[in-house]
Formats: structure tokens, C-alpha cells, sequence
């Protein structure tokens, strides 16, 4: 079940943002990886040193996407392969620190992860003047040709949005995402949904026992999915927290 989101969102969202889902087989698939809030934001270009990896994977298996440095959009593809194309994004480690008091609480409700604002503040620990690195792992799915059967799947980034099957297949109005970390379902866990049409609107859905989620398919837009992992490190002398970002993209 999903229930709207009240108040502005300070969270910047990451995502790869396709300048069309579905793309002719002698077309160009072109995506731009975009931050943000509620699907406004600012624009990044191809820059490999800000990244682990950006991938492709298709039909034909996945290889990484080698662009030209300062691309935008980021991706650029002339005659991309027929079928589903899933695009992935791991990026490198940033970080930053928290110094003003409102801001962990904020940031920890506008992602639905109050439960880490209460152990946080159980264990005594301070709100400001601590360090977190965050990671981004955005995946889009993009339609080349008609749909054929070809699904998504899981590619291995340490906290991943998984659609079973396509949102292209043919009459899809819901589909099922699984929420992994590491690999494994991750249970009852918030996944924050935005959905442009004429206008963004925002809802939050939670996964089930086993990882699964159902988020509806507009006739006419696009879907961002996004979902943060935020612990403490195990080890000793790093930062307070680290946090991975997933996201998804999918839309017609």
C-alpha cells in the first residue's frame, strides 16, 4: 500500500534519466544521469572518474558504456541493440558532513528510515559535525524495437531495484520490483515512487517478506524508483555512516 509524502523532500534523488524509453531499432538511445528532488534537477556529463561503473546489458550480455568525456547526455548509443536495455550507474564514494542540527532528521524521514533516526538517537549519538559517504546505483530500462520478452535483472551493485520482468511487456499497468542489498531480498523497507505525467506526483510503497514491492505503470511518462541503505560502518576510523542509493527508471 502507498501513502503520498507530506512536506518537501531535502533528499537528493540520482537517477538516469533516458530522453525516450522506447527506442527505434535504427534510432539513437540517448540518457542523461540527473539529481534532484520530486524529478527537477541538475544534469552531470560522462565523466569515468566519478564512477565505478555504466554499463549496458542486453541480448547481446553487458559491456560497459564508453563515452567521450564531458557526453550530455552522459549516454549516447547510435543504432543500440533490439530488445530490453538495462542501463546502470555505480558511482564512486562521496562524502559529507552534517552540520546543521535539523538536517539528519530530515534527510532520515524524507527516505522513510525513521527507524534509523530512533537508533540513532536511543545510542545518544550527536546530530551534527558527523560524516557520512553515500554511493549512487541508478538503473533505467529502455525499450529498443518491440517488446520481445526480455526481462531485468539483478547486475551485482551493492543496493539494486530489480523489476520482474518489463514494463513493456504488453498491457502492464503494475509491476513487481524486488528490493536487493548485497544480493539478498531486503523485507519491509521503504521505496520512494515518483511518477511524471502532466504533473510529479510522490508515494511511498514498502516491500514485503520477500523484497517485492507493486508500483503502477502510467500510460504516458515515467517512473523513478529510489530506496537508501544507511548503516554504520564495521570498521574503525570511517566515516559515521555510509549509505548506498538505488534508483530506477522506467516509462513510455
Amino acid at each position: 500500500m502507498a501513502f503520498g509524502l507530506s512536506g518537501p523532500l531535502l533528499a537528493h534523488e540520482y537517477w538516469i534519466e533516458p530522453l525516450d524509453f522506447t527506442v527505434a531499432p535504427d534510432g539513437r538511445m540517448m540518457a542523461f544521469l540527473k539529481v534532484g528532488s520530486e524529478l527537477k534537477g541538475s544534469t552531470f556529463p560522462y565523466i569515468p572518474a566519478q564512477f565505478q561503473s555504466f554499463t549496458i546489458t542486453n541480448s547481446q550480455g553487458t559491456l560497459d558504456h564508453k563515452g567521450i568525456v564531458g557526453d550530455s547526455p552522459a549516454l549516447q548509443v547510435a543504432e543500440p541493440v533490439a530488445g530490453l536495455n538495462i542501463l546502470a550507474y555505480h558511482s564512486n564514494a562521496n562524502r559529507l558532513t552534517y552540520r546543521d542540527p535539523e538536517l539528519l532528521e530530515k534527510y532520515l524521514k524524507a527516505e522513510g528510515l525513521d527507524f534509523v533516526l530512533e537508533a540513532h538517537r536511543e545510542n545518544g549519538w550527536p546530530e551534527i559535525d558527523i560524516t557520512e559517504t553515500y554511493t549512487r546505483n541508478a538503473k533505467a530500462l529502455v525499450q529498443v524495437g518491440p517488446y520481445d520478452g526480455g526481462e531485468d535483472q539483478a547486475l551485482g551493485l551493492p543496493f539494486e531495484l530489480v523489476v520482474e520482468g518489463s514494463p513493456y511487456a504488453p498491457d502492464t499497468e503494475r509491476v513487481r520490483v524486488q528490493l536487493l542489498w548485497q544480493g539478498e531480498p531486503v523485507a519491509d523497507y521503504p521505496i520512494n515512487v515518483f511518477i511524471k505525467e502532466a504533473e510529479v506526483t510522490t508515494a511511498r510503497v514498502h516491500t514485503d517478506k520477500a523484497g517485492f514491492a507493486e508500483v503502477d505503470v502510467p500510460e504516458s511518462g515515467f517512473v523513478l524508483l529510489n530506496a537508501v541503505h544507511i548503516a554504520r560502518p564495521e570498521a574503525k576510523d570511517t566515516p559515521f555512516y555510509e549509505s548506498f542509493w538505488a534508483s530506477m527508471t522506467f516509462g513510455r
